[in-house]
């Protein structure tokens, strides 16, 4: 224990750091990176003189398993915290009977609890689940392969290293030098291909110069980038189709959902219904019996038991969290009644799957791509149909007893997506998996308590929901409750068209295993769910690196370093500027550059895409 002391100390400090300032940047993206890679850098450029061989390993996998653990909680909470001010503020403004007068307050000390409860509860299902998970070999995990390369590279003599400076190190610019040019004006964020206008509606297709999504694109397999793209171009096909329609028709209206706040048709709930349909047979998938070939166990799995000790253990902090939760519950109820009970029962259901959920996602697709809040697009729906069923005259107080619920289940989501790929770090790397448990116990608690006093900093400087602080995840499960539990006025059209989707994926996905290939329906549920620019920022990095590793048996060290740099980067540069906001640094200051082409996105696209290719190609020919 004395020897993982120092590791574990600092991934606590550094995810203090992380956990905070990455509040405002997902607030404003609408999205967090993983950064695992990040932490691994910070870890090595501070401590490289002890990095040596195994020990130099296991401190470095400690060290990014607390590091990163407080970003599950940034993420579980930025989602779906603001819900409430988000909510209030638009009926406000709004007016009309019975509209509220004022926006409550971020409640840090609700936030605080319900957060420990969720991140117990993700802790405890996924430690007990880690053989199931890390054993299985239809999971690649890219995200992980990528941390483990970064591992295995500090660690290794000079002479057995890749060749970092035109990899890591050359990326690690580029990423941050592409960011902060966007930022300051000096390139356009995105060149336009097509766009379409009518009246106050505007669709266009665009090329995003995005290095972390370029960087996430090179760490997935083509086919499931290809997959990801097809999704985005569902939805952008969708979108452009919903420009021509004529506003006022029952077409139009159909697409339209909550009347509040929400004035264009929007692909949306189509992208929701289609993931619940992907949600559902991937967790049949998972829990149900498996074949013979896919229960081959990948490497040595003795690293992956659990003792009995520990397993105790992890079942207690599921127990505490439940009650954490469930006590908050009958708390607020002020006793056991129809409604109390039905939720509990629900929560614990819905946790227990959603987690399994978060966890396969992660070893999927990766950290940074997954679509966390596409699982809570599922929580939230199954948790206002349940509201409907057991209470009566709901109004909009209801949204401050059901949010605070809704927070707990996607922290216990998120913690999932994290440990699963944390704990996949720690086996490639041939460290024992459990070792890692009490370093992502000790992140998440630390992450628990600053994020929500963060967020109400956030909220009483900038407003939860405005210009300066949109929460697009927010804003979207906003408009689920207020359609559904509020307004009862869902988009019934674009629901059906979204789960006849969700079917034909499945189908698709059962004909391509059948045939020996793997085409996985969340992947092309992820593309149609999240904004189509995400899809396409993917492909471009699939594509690159494919052109340049095409003939290669696997992925190559400098291909994977230099996709792990771009994210690293990108993140980096939003670390720094959110230590700066937090000062009061105002971000807009940035640009210093107005009204730049749109093609000199392609300059960056094509820069950091050819790194991306060089590092493939020239260890292609080089082996």
């Amino acid at each position: 224990m004395q020897r993982d002391f120092l590791p574990i100390a600092f991934g606590v400090a550094i995810t203090a750091v992380l956990s905070g300032t990455f509040v405002i940047a997902g607030l404003k993206a609408g999205i967090t990176p993983g950064v695992s890679p990040l932490v691994i850098l910070c870890a090595w450029g501070l401590f490289s003189a002890r990095l040596k061989g195994k020990e130099g390993s296991r401190f470095l996998n400690l060290t990014q398993v607390a590091g990163s653990a407080g970003m599950a909680v940034t993420a579980g909470v930025i989602f779906t915290a603001p819900i409430i001010q988000i909510l209030y503020r638009e009926r406000m403004e709004a007016g009309g009977p019975g509209a509220p007068t004022s926006v409550p307050e971020v409640d840090v000390v609700t936030l605080i609890v319900l957060s420990l409860a969720g991140a117990l509860i993700g802790y405890g299902f996924v430690g007990l689940a880690t053989k199931k998970f890390l054993s299985d070999p239809s999971l690649p995990a890219p995200e992980a392969r990528a941390c483990e390369t970064m591992i295995g590279s500090a660690v290794a003599e000079r002479d057995k290293r890749p060749r970092m400076g035109r990899s890591l190190f050359a990326s690690l610019a580029a990423g941050l030098g592409a960011t902060l040019a966007v930022k300051m004006g000096a390139l356009a964020g995105a060149f336009t291909v097509f766009e379409k206008q009518r009246g106050d509606q505007n669709f266009a297709a665009r090329l995003p110069l995005d290095a972390m999504l370029i960087g996430i694109g090179g760490l997935l397999t083509l086919p499931t980038a290809l997959l990801v793209f097809g999704g985005a171009m569902v939805r952008m096909l969708g979108e452009g189709w919903l420009v021509g329609l004529e506003p006022g028709t029952d077409l139009y209206q159909s697409f339209l959902g909550a009347t509040h706040g929400n004035t264009d048709p929007t692909m949306r709930w189509a992208g929701g219904a289609t993931m619940l349909v992907a949600v559902i047979y991937s967790l049949f998938k998972f829990m149900g019996p498996r074949a013979k070939t896919q229960q081959v166990e990948v490497g040595d799995t003795s690293i992956l038991e659990v003792d009995a000790v520990m397993r105790t253990r992890l079942r207690a902090t599921i127990v505490i969290g439940v009650f954490l939760l469930l006590g908050w519950l009958f708390w607020k109820e002020g006793g056991i009644d129809l409604f109390s009970v039905s939720m509990s029962v629900t929560i614990l259901i819905m946790a227990m799957l959603m987690v399994t959920l978060g966890a396969i996602l992660s070893l999927q697709i990766g950290s940074s791509a997954s679509p966390v809040s596409g699982t809570i697009f599922v929580t939230t729906l199954v948790l206002c149909l349940v509201t409907l069923a057991t209470r009566a005259d709901i109004g909009i107080e209801d949204v401050q007893l059901l949010t605070p619920l809704v927070v707990g289940a996607c922290v216990a989501v998120c913690t999932a997506n994290d440990s699963s790929q944390d704990y996949k770090t720690i086996q490639l790397c041939g460290v024992r998996v459990q070792d890692g448990f009490l370093a992502q116990l000790l992140g998440l608690v630390v992450g628990c308590v600053i994020v929500p006093i963060v967020l109400y900093v956030a909220h009483n400087a900038y407003v939860l929901g405005s210009d300066a602080l949109p929460a697009p995840q927010g804003k979207m499960f906003s408009t689920l409750i207020e359609g559904l539990l509020l307004d009862s006025n869902l988009p019934i059209v674009p629901i059906y068209f979204g789960l006849g989707l969700g079917v034909l994926a499945v189908v698709m996905e059962i004909v391509a295993t059948k045939r020996g290939m793997m085409l996985p329906a969340m992947a092309l549920a992820v593309g149609i769910y999240l904004p189509a620019v995400l899809g396409i920022g993917i492909l471009i990095g699939g594509l690159f690196r494919w052109l340049g590793e095409r003939g290669a048996e696997k992925q190559t060290n400098e291909s994977i370093l230099t996709a792990a740099g771009l994210i690293t980067g990108s993140a980096l540069l939003e670390l720094i500027l959110g230590v700066m906001i937090l000062g009061g640094f105002q971000e807009e200051s940035l640009e210093l550059l107005h009204g730049v082409p749109h093609w000199t996105a392609l300059i960056g696209i094509v820069g950091v895409g050819a790194l991306l290719y060089y590092n493939s190609v020239q260890r292609r020919v080089r082996s």
